[in-house]
């Protein structure tokens, strides 16, 4: 598959899960009607809506799709869901393929969105009960009206759109560039793969959407806020009022986080059949052969999916029968290939647990009594590259990463082969102790297996932006990384591998040691990190140590 397609099936076939059962072209099977209509959001503009109607008498119970992606690539879930004996109502969102409007991504999800609501409410057929479906881009326009909705299924998403454009508080800038530059336009920009890698590299990075296509407004505006302000209160819905939940994300998924806070924010409000699962999944696609067995695959989920929305939508009493059998919460160990449930977040059989890194480069659960100092330097100029990961486009996820093993600008430990396996379920977080010769710099630390044939592959990992006093650069700072989180198996002959580096490119941004706004900053410069270990700074990892039988 060559790149370009990559990136359109990023768009077409991750951004939007069609698990339909219905074939489009049996004839006989056409149990209902469609039609096209104009619904008026604004005074002057209007949105394409298709409508699939049952052929039987009403009114119905409504699902609600709304998309950037071309109403007419989710046909399949309007024939599933109509042969289903719902209404179904598709939408092009503002500005894209046949609605009307310029499209700005996220801006006007929850005022449009209201407003087919309120149409959908008024219709004759309807019986006011609706409920949204899709994932990424689709599940964000269920969370922007959740509080108005019966239930919704979001996919691989987030309430929140700062936590994937700056997860962690650094620019995601693969995932921005990959998906900002080519979504802004009517259809999908056309923009040559190189062009987008190329602009990876550009400074200042507002000039960089220009090398591609043209000014891109939403690019710059995200690059121009770069904290979390008001620009960004517009586009989270997380806080508000909550509605019934089936939550699907990826272990190796953009907004992973993001969703595990989505869930979990709603807290006391939560309805007792709300449900969070996490798979191996992630927003692009992988390049190393994986093989997470037939538990694994998201296909799975649908039968649950659509008797969670029956639920809400048609039989009131169905879920009373169903709330004992299912845990809130169900988690995939990828290796292990099981399904694992829980009561809570983090599982309460996982116990968060010590490993330290050791001046000789080794882990282990005993701290050194040690004090050591790694050194190495960072130039921006020659940044780590990325090697798979949490970002969207092709190669995420899982990938090999041998080409950065001899580079100089990383510090590396290794544990001794495991006596057994280990298996990892919840957050993943690092401690160090570090200094820095730059007014400011990033620091990342990645969890990786070496597996039996030497061959080593990520897990997960982290990062975090770090600003030094120009009075006191010499002065070690403890420093908390989050490396998100997993559900994984290591087996038993394995390694444990973590690196210490300043910068993970593409996926995040580099950091040029400048302190300059990452929107114009432009003067790279190397930065002298050095990172400590011992008795006196005992920098570390807490593993998720999950006790299972």
């Amino acid at each position: 598959m060559n790149t370009r397609v990559i990136v359109v099936s990023v768009l077409f076939s991750l951004f939007v899960w069609q698990p339909a059962i219905s074939n489009p072209d049996d004839k006989e099977n056409k149990n209902f009607s469609k039609q096209t209509v104009m619904i008026p959001v604004e005074d002057t503009i209007r949105l394409s809506t298709d409508i699939y109607l049952p052929d039987k008498d009403g009114p119905f119970p409504c699902i609600l799709i709304r998309s950037p992606y071309n109403k007419n690539s989710s046909k399949g879930d309007g024939e599933m869901f109509a042969g289903l004996g719902y209404a179904v109502v598709i939408q092009d969102t503002r500005g894209k393929f046949e609605s009307e409007g310029k499209f700005y991504p996220f801006k006007y999800d929850r005022h449009d969105g209201l407003v087919t609501v309120k149409w959908i409410k008024s219709q004759p057929w309807s019986n006011g009960k609706i409920a949204g479906w899709g994932g990424s881009y689709l599940g964000y326009t269920q969370w922007a009206i959740a509080d108005q909705l019966a239930a919704i299924t979001p996919l691989v998403t987030s309430a929140n759109m700062y936590e994937l454009a700056y997860p962690s508080g650094i620019l995601s800038l693969a995932t921005l560039f990959n998906w900002g530059l080519v979504i802004d336009s009517k259809t999908v920009n056309k923009i040559e793969p190189e062009k987008i890698t190329a602009a990876f590299s550009i400074l200042p990075l507002s000039v960089a959407d220009d090398s591609t296509y043209q000014k891109n407004d939403f690019v710059d505006d995200c690059l121009e806020h770069q904290y979390e302000d008001a620009y960004w209160g517009t586009m989270n819905h997380r806080s508000a009022e909550p509605c019934p939940m089936y939550s699907i994300a990826g272990w190796y998924d953009i907004f992973l986080m993001a969703q595990i806070r989505d869930f979990e924010a709603q807290s006391s409000r939560r309805y007792p059949d709300s449900r969070l699962l996490i798979g191996p999944y992630a927003h692009g696609k992988t390049l190393i052969e994986t093989d997470f067995g037939e538990h694994g695959k998201i296909r799975n989920h649908q039968d649950k999916m659509l008797s969670f929305l029956s639920s809400h939508l048609t039989d009131e009493n169905h879920m009373a029968d169903e709330k004992s059998k299912d845990k809130p919460y169900s988690f995939f160990i990828i290796h292990r290939n099981e399904w694992y449930e829980a009561e809570q977040w983090p599982p309460e059989n996982s116990n968060s647990t010590p490993y330290f890194l050791s001046s000789n480069g080794t882990i282990t659960t005993q701290a050194s009594s040690f004090d050591e100092i790694a050194e190495y330097t960072y130039n921006p100029e020659d940044p780590y590259m990325s090697l798979g990961g949490t970002f969207l486009g092709s190669g995420a996820g899982p990938a090999f990463q041998g080409p950065n093993l001899n580079r100089e600008d990383q510090v590396v430990f290794e544990s001794e082969p495991l006596g057994k396996d280990l298996v990892l379920l919840g957050p993943l977080d690092a401690t160090i102790y570090i200094s820095t010769d730059a007014p400011s710099t990033d620091f990342y630390v990645s969890l990786h297996e070496i597996r039996s044939d030497g061959r080593i592959v990520n897990i997960q990992e982290g990062g975090r932006t770090i600003y030094i006093d120009e009075m006191s650069d010499s002065r070690v700072q403890k420093v908390d990384i989050s490396l998100w989180a997993t559900g994984y198996q290591i087996n038993k002959g394995h390694k444990i591998r973590v690196i210490i580096t300043s910068s993970l490119f593409p996926r995040y941004n580099r950091n040029l040691n400048s302190g300059e706004p990452i929107f114009k900053a432009m003067n790279p410069r190397p930065a002298h990190q050095k990172v400590y270990f011992g008795e006196k700074y005992p920098s570390h990892l807490k593993l998720p140590v999950l006790d299972i039988k």
